[in-house]
Formats: structure tokens, sequence, C-alpha cells
């Protein structure tokens, strides 16, 4: 189908997935017989998807295409590269994935890249420390937001605080809830409004990769076989924590349209994430970019994009009482909440919209196939 001008193809993966899932299920047993809290590298693995990657690469040979943008899935490369010997392929990430499988898998892969792309600051940095010997072919284009007229800058209703995003246990909504409580005995007015459904992301692609303990303390909300959900699932999870204040103060406005969460952020006096491992935190620029202060938690991707006391305020993760303390801050001291709202947006327009990540992509198209290492002459 066409849309705009972009020709979309659709590939069957019926036969994949039957393959991920029975690959999938061999692992989780190899795991639970060795060690309940064994890392989970199947997302990884060079047989994820590779019918797919197989297909894709195929129709990339027909269309005789300049460059190949992969999303994330490393394997995709070296199958890429069989069938397009000659194609620019540019590896564009979006979580920390190349840093947190083995480097015998990534390296190879990374041979076979002409550019990688991280989405931050943050991931950039951390890729590079990785495999320094490929620092000549990383670049930054960070995620980015629409740059809106000043006049629609958020309105606050009262002391409206906001979060947008999936409701998923990296996202640390239990630990703002907790906090929310905190801030109610307070600021008895405030109200907690969670803008985004319940989504939590697959334990094989997060929790189950990560080294930092607060995020590893995640898998008490998945079951044993790395399904979100156990005794409760995390909505429900959630729901218990907000007790007599669900419905009243802590308001779960569930699924949202794109065009509909615009009319959350003008209301909002002030915008949390308190995500536990975030990689860039687009709700954060978001909010910047209409005047609303953030307090998010000092994880990835939002270390760079908040600047401290600054554009909003940063909280060490898994902290709830600290959180709190953060939030009355804000909601208390209407000066400094203008002061960051006005600093975050002049830092959204300068830095995060989206004509700038455009031309900072299309430099690094350019450039591909000119950098170091580059397999591609």
């Amino acid at each position: 189908m066409t849309h705009d001008g972009i020709h979309y193809f659709f590939t069957p993966t019926l036969i994949d997935s039957a393959v991920n899932r029975t690959a999938s299920l061999s692992g989780l047993f190899i795991r639970k017989i060795s060690s309940e809290s064994g890392l989970d590298h199947s997302a990884g693995a060079s047989w994820y998807h590779w019918g797919y990657a197989r297909e894709v690469a195929k129709r990339i040979r027909m269309l005789r295409s300049d460059v190949v943008h992969v999303m994330n899935y490393s394997q995709f490369v070296p199958v890429i590269r069989r069938y397009n010997p000659t194609v620019r392929i540019v590896l564009h990430m979006h979580c920390e994935w190349l840093t947190q499988f083995t480097r015998a898998i990534i390296e190879p892969r990374l041979r076979q890249t002409d550019l990688i792309v991280g989405c931050s600051e943050y991931l950039t940095n951390t890729i590079s420390d990785a495999f320094p010997e490929f620092a000549e072919n990383l670049v930054t284009v960070p995620n980015s937001t629409d740059v809106v007229l000043e006049d629609q800058a958020a309105r606050p209703v009262g002391n409206r605080v906001l979060f947008v995003g999936r409701l998923s246990p990296e996202k640390g909504i239990h630990d703002l809830i907790t906090a929310f409580h905190t801030v109610l005995q307070r600021i008895p007015d405030a109200s907690l409004h969670l803008v985004g459904d319940e989504g939590a992301a697959p334990l094989r692609f997060l929790v189950g990769l990560s080294n930092l303990p607060q995020v590893q303390a995640l898998r008490r909300f998945y079951d044993y076989s790395g399904r979100p959900g156990g005794k409760d699932s995390y909505l429900t999870a959630l729901e218990k924590l907000a007790g007599p204040e669900l419905g009243k103060r802590i308001i779960f406005e569930g699924c949202t349209d794109h065009d509909k969460i615009h009319a959350h952020y003008r209301n909002a006096a002030l915008l949390v994430n308190a995500s536990l491992s975030e990689s860039f935190g687009i709700s954060v620029i978001e909010a910047m970019m209409l005047k609303i202060p953030v307090v998010a938690t000092r994880t990835g991707g939002m270390q760079h994009t908040v600047i401290p006391g600054e554009t909003g305020l940063l909280v060490d993760p898994a902290e709830p009482s600290a959180l709190a303390d953060a939030i009355i801050a804000v909601l208390t001291d209407s000066a400094l909440a203008r002061r960051m709202g006005e600093a975050g947006r002049k830092c959204a327009v300068s830095h995060f919209s989206r004509d700038r990540s455009a031309d900072r992509l299309l430099q690094a198209y350019g450039t591909a196939d000119r950098r170091p290492g580059s397999c591609v002459h």
C-alpha cells in the first residue's frame, strides 16, 4: 500500500512466530532449571525472526535500495548484507540491546553495519564505551516532537500531575503512585492522571536483560513464564496501590488517541516520568515543548534531556520519597514551575524538533559510506 508517498510492503511472520515461541519456551526451561534470574538473550538470537529478515532482504535487493534503516534488531544486519553487499545499512537503536547481549554476538554484526544511530546521548555513549572501535560509526539522532505555537502552551487546571506512556513495570508507575500518596498529604487537591494503556514489555525485551538491581526487582510483576502478571496483572496491582484514591485523585485515563493526548498536556501543571529504565523518554520533551515543568528519574536518556534545576528536576530511580519531594517542590513554587517551563520550551525547540532530527538523520545517511571502518566503498 501507499500512503503520503510512502510505500509499505507487508511480510507474513506466522512461521517466525511459531519458531520464536518454540525456541523461547526451550530457553525458558533451561533458565528455569539453572537459575530463576538468568538473563534472557533470546531476542538477540540469530534465529529470532530470521524468516522475516530474509524476505525483507530479498525485497531490498529487488528495490535496489540505497540505504536500509534497521530498528533495534541487529541480527537482521548479516541477513540483509548477504543479499545486498553494497547497500548502506543503518542500525538505529532505541534500546540497550547492543550492550546487553554478549560481545561475541554483537561485534560481527556491527562490522557489517555502516552507521549506528542512538536515539539519545545516553545510548550512543554506552555503545561507544562498549565498542570503542566503532566510535567513528556512531551518531546521535534524538527522538523528537512537533514544534507547537507558543500560545498552545499548557494552561494548568489546579495541581494536575501527568504521566504519559505505557503502563509497564519499567516505567515505575508503582513508585509514582506510592509517591503521590505522600503528595496528597501535603497538597490534598492534587490529582494524578495516568494516560496510557496497559502494555507491559515482555520480560525478555527489558527486565530479563538488565543487571540493574532496581530493574531486576521488577520480575515480581511477571509470572514464571515471563509473561506480564503473576498473582495480579500490572494494572490490577497499580489499582490496588491507588486504594481509595482510585478514580478520585489517582485517575487512570486509559488508552487515548494521540490527537487527544494534547488536551491532557495543556491542563497539566507537571509531567512526571518515574522510569527505572528509559532509553529516551519522549513524554519529557513533549511536555517541555508546552512549557510544562518535568520531574524525572536520573535514568538513561532523561539524564541528557532534563537539565536539573533549569528545565526540571531529577531524582534517583526507585526512590518514591525523593519523587514525592520533587513533585511537591514544583507544585508549591509557581515561580520555579514557570521558570522551568520557559527554559524547557527553549530547550525542546532548539534540540528536539522534528526538523532538527530529520536534518541530522539525512546528514548521517550522506556520510555513512565515508566513515572509517565502513564496509561500503
